[in-house]
């Protein structure tokens, strides 16, 4: 996350499997150095996920303005189609739950990182890694491994639309070397935007930890959260933009 991942190999007493190449791909690293605290995050914010909206769906009206839930259920719910709806059109139906969902995980993702976590480190049964420094609880956006995700699958989205919209067609767009160019370019600045403005925030909270540790990190996680915000509704709004230059082609009206 920053620096100080939780490896699997931790956890391991076979060196063996830990040092085996990850899927038989030695390009993808080793078994061992999976990331067990990004996993362990992004479980807890799809979990939270689920079970928030669980709870909220559970008590939702049709009649009447319902209850706290259901009011920020909603809001998210018509930001989020607002936002679809002015980069798609009509096809923004089909693309919405994607585009939700990726919202949701970055949001959630973005705000679990911001905590005292900091404190964890001070206690004796606490990870410490084969380097001496303490494991870290972080945002799992700090993690490239997960932004670079988020981006594989805007891309595959990105490229998928277009076959949808334009056929077998869509393919004659990539003759020209500009479009492979960006196939690169724009998964790898979607991937690193967001993983270098969250961790810059969480940088900027570990030093305000540092020279004011009772008031300033107040202020300063509030900060986070408002950045958290504002790079979720960046990568939403983005997706939405790559969909919306494919989908505008199609004649499906």
């Amino acid at each position: 996350m920053l620096g100080h991942n939780l490896p699997l190999s931790y956890f391991l007493s076979d060196k063996a499997f830990a040092d085996s190449a990850f899927l038989g791909i030695p390009a993808l690293g080793k078994c061992g150095d999976i990331h067990v605290d990004t996993l362990a995050t992004a479980w807890v914010c799809m979990a939270g996920i689920l079970a928030g909206a669980g709870l909220v769906t559970s008590s939702m009206t049709a009649e009447g303005a319902g209850g706290k839930g259901q009011a920020v259920i909603e809001s998210i719910y018509s930001f989020v189609e607002d936002l679809c709806k002015g980069q798609m059109g009509h096809h923004y139906k089909k693309f919405f739950p994607l585009i939700s969902a990726i919202f949701l995980f970055v949001l959630t993702a973005n705000f679990i990182g911001i905590g005292p976590w900091k404190a964890l480190e001070s206690f004796s049964w606490w990870p410490v890694l084969h380097n001496g420094h303490p494991a870290e609880v972080a945002s799992p956006t700090t993690d490239f491994n997960v932004t670079f995700g988020l981006a594989l699958v805007s891309l595959l989205v990105y490229v998928g639309s277009g076959f949808w919209a334009m056929g077998p067609g869509y393919l004659k767009l990539y003759l020209n070397p500009i479009e492979w160019m960006d196939l690169i370019i724009r998964p790898a600045t979607l991937a690193l935007r967001l993983m270098m403005v969250i961790t810059a925030d969480e940088l900027m909270r570990a030093a305000a930890l540092l020279m004011v540790p009772v008031l300033l990190p107040t202020g300063v996680m509030a900060f986070e959260m408002f950045i958290g915000i504002i790079q979720a509704f960046v990568f939403a709004l983005l997706t939405s933009i790559y969909i919306g230059l494919t989908v505008s082609h199609s004649h499906d009206h």
